[in-house]
């Protein structure tokens, strides 16, 4: 009896290390399929689990292990994407030094970083609740900035907020599409964007 002790201790740190080591396994496995995912889709926005899992290089069931579904698998795609443009945006704008209108570009472009790498427009749908509420939160936080813009003159102000919100989201899209073919980085996108917003 006194001898079993350790060898169950050992038994029970070996289980412990394990378990430790599938958890890490599959956390990895996880950040593969959301990143190849985003990369597929942004190409090919009908690829199927299959194509996904070979661009990750696992196995399917290793895909569908973590995401029972394609529309599973989605909604990481857009709970990630929302996370991390929102996050960008308030890292951007709260505490940042200079005038709103350099805020504004700032924000503009950290938001075109992350929607280069997702791509999230082109292969999901505007009307989904979450992107709709993804959009609410978004949108204070650039309404906000524009107003505080238009006060100091870096922005036209003979259109109200929402009206540029519009032309905003229009100009970020075409200004993706532009990065995807080569035509401008992140930081020549958001002074584009920031330009055509500006005063006539």
């Amino acid at each position: 009896m006194i001898q079993r002790a350790p060898i169950a201790g050992f038994a029970a740190a070996a289980d412990a290390s394990s378990d430790r080591a599938r958890r890490v396994d599959a956390r990895r496995n996880v950040e593969a399929i959301l990143e190849s995912a985003a990369r597929v889709l942004s190409e090919r926005p009908r690829a199927s689990m299959q194509q996904i899992a070979e661009s990750a290089g696992l196995h399917r069931a290793t895909v569908h292990r973590h995401f029972a579904s394609r529309d599973d698998l989605l909604d990481a795609l857009r709970d990630r994407t929302y996370s991390a443009t929102l996050a960008a945006l308030e890292r951007t704008l709260d505490d940042a030094p200079g005038s709103p209108g350099e805020a504004l570009e700032r924000a503009t472009r950290a938001m075109l970083e992350v929607g280069d790498r997702y791509r999230l427009y082109r292969y999901t749908s505007a009307r989904v609740p979450e992107m709709q509420r993804y959009r609410a939160a978004l949108n204070q936080r650039l309404i906000t900035v524009m107003e505080r813009a238009q006060a100091e003159g870096t922005v036209r102000a003979d259109l109200p907020p929402g009206a540029l919100l519009t032309a905003y989201g229009g100009l970020l899209t075409s200004a993706l599409d532009a990065m995807g073919e080569g035509g401008m980085d992140a930081a020549e996108g958001a002074r584009f964007i920031c330009r055509v917003l500006g005063p006539s």
